[in-house]
């Protein structure tokens, strides 16, 4: 044959093989050669798969991790032989993928169940009773998932003629979610200690993630219809891995910095803010592979590639239910509850000093005045007060501004003081120098203000 022949490189040909430009030799396997190694390979899958198709309990994180693994195994196997490139095989391998996703987001949240109780998040006892009946629910959903996929998953092998094997010998019996014991908790390092400096980076870290998520509403519980709207626009798996990285760095820090110390043994609001970096960190993480899930395999976008749909398997406002009504829902809580315990610690740690300000001309502490007081204060995280004839108001709140400005203007003053820490009072005296934005535009250093004011408008 020579080398002009154009069946020289004809990848169609069973068995032949053929060589990309500057690239590796590549062996051409037909769809009916392919089934006897792939059937091969799929074994230990199946067989772990069939654990979640004959018991539909709420396991715990351990069976969820094995089968995560199975599945990127079977996954990077038929990625390896081209089965996303190939019409016959693509739609199996949607299903795998989609396994996958399912059962990472499984995974994180049975890990948060899991060690709930270990946690001790600071938090109202029907908070607690909330998550763990909502958590126990949205499992219940993620198994089902599995379960329906897994069945898929069955069902188009034999259609390509190939038989699984669904028997389970050496599969361990996975516990229940909640039943694994534990060892006695008798560790002691009070005698190690970690700086205030490493502390307040901690928790300012914290507390900048929490405000984030603040501004993206995750609170709320937006309909599957409307949230799907906001995806990928306002909402997409990109935004949430870079909140989850944020979080997992500011748990590496506290666990090499604070954890195990005798900071933490002696301050409870240093022991608990553990509990809300890490379980937010698990359900963003669930959240952003649902997303993924979402996008990728219920997206209409890709609606009629292969031989099947996913979509048609699992309901796309279940899924969409899950990442806005559970896991972005009380992602949210537990960062509020968090961000209250970072000032907390941060507001503790800083040194309260005093500046005199003039009251704002010509109205003194009306509403405007008084919000931009109010956004200073919460950009910075720390107590902060002000004072008037000797009473201290809370500088939080408008209200106490309204009430101090409503002193300060029946007994004529001219000036009043701020109480805070130094950051704080350094940005309340640029605003005081410009008259608190009375008339005149806001200065540069207090940017901030201009976007929490557009956000609010």
């Amino acid at each position: 044959m020579t080398p002009e022949d154009p069946q020289e490189n004809d990848e169609s040909q069973p068995g032949k093989a053929f060589s990309a430009p500057h690239g590796p030799l590549n062996v051409i396997i037909s769809e009916g050669e392919f089934v006897k190694p792939l059937g091969d390979s799929a074994v230990p899958f199946f067989a772990l798969l069939s654990v979640a198709l004959a018991d539909r309990r709420n396991f715990n994180n351990q069976f969820y991790f094995n089968l995560l693994n199975e599945a990127e195994k079977l996954e990077v196997f038929l990625d390896d032989h081209g089965a996303k490139e190939n019409i016959t095989w693509y739609y199996f391998r949607e299903i795998i993928a989609s396994i996958r996703n399912c059962a990472i987001a499984a995974f994180q949240l049975s890990h948060i169940l899991n060690r709930y109780g270990d946690y001790h998040p600071a938090e109202p006892a029907q908070y607690s009773a909330e998550f763990l009946s909502q958590g126990a629910d949205a499992m219940a959903h993620l198994n089902n998932f599995v379960a329906v996929l897994g069945n898929e998953a069955v069902a188009e092998l034999k259609k390509l003629g190939c038989e699984v094997c669904m028997t389970t010998p050496g599969i361990p019996d996975y516990k229940d979610i909640g039943s694994v014991a534990k060892l006695p908790r008798n560790l002691q390092m009070e005698n190690f200690k970690t700086s205030e400096r490493m502390i307040m980076h901690i928790a300012e870290s914290y507390r900048r993630i929490a405000v984030k998520v603040n501004r993206e509403h995750f609170g709320k519980k937006t309909p599957p219809a409307e949230f799907a709207n906001m995806i990928p626009t306002r909402i997409n798996e990109t935004k949430i891995k870079i909140l989850e990285s944020s979080l997992h760095n500011i748990q590496s820090e506290y666990d090499t910095h604070i954890r195990m110390t005798g900071n933490a043994t002696n301050d409870a609001d240093l022991l608990g803010l553990r509990a809300f970096i890490s379980a937010p960190m698990h359900l963003l993480e669930m959240a952003r592979w649902l997303i993924h899930f979402y996008e990728r395999h219920e997206s209409e976008s890709y609606s009629g590639v292969g031989r099947g749909n996913v979509a048609h398997l699992v309901d796309k406002n279940l899924v969409l239910g899950l990442v806005s009504g559970f896991a972005l829902f009380f992602a949210h809580r537990f960062m509020m509850m968090g961000k209250r315990q970072a000032e907390q610690i941060m507001s503790r740690m800083v040194r309260m000093t005093r500046i005199t300000v003039p009251v704002p001309k010509p109205a003194g502490f009306h509403a405007r005045p008084a919000y931009y007081v109010t956004i200073v204060v919460e950009e910075h995280g720390t107590d902060a007060f002000l004072i008037v004839d000797g009473r201290k108001f809370d500088a939080r709140s408008v209200l106490d501004i309204l009430e101090a400005g409503g002193i300060a203007a029946d007994k004529e003053l001219e000036t009043v003081e701020f109480e805070g820490d130094e950051r704080t009072l350094t940005d309340l005296k640029i605003l005081s120098d410009s008259n608190f934005c009375e008339n005149e535009q806001i200065p540069k250093e207090l940017n901030y203000i201009r976007i929490a004011r557009n956000i609010m408008v």
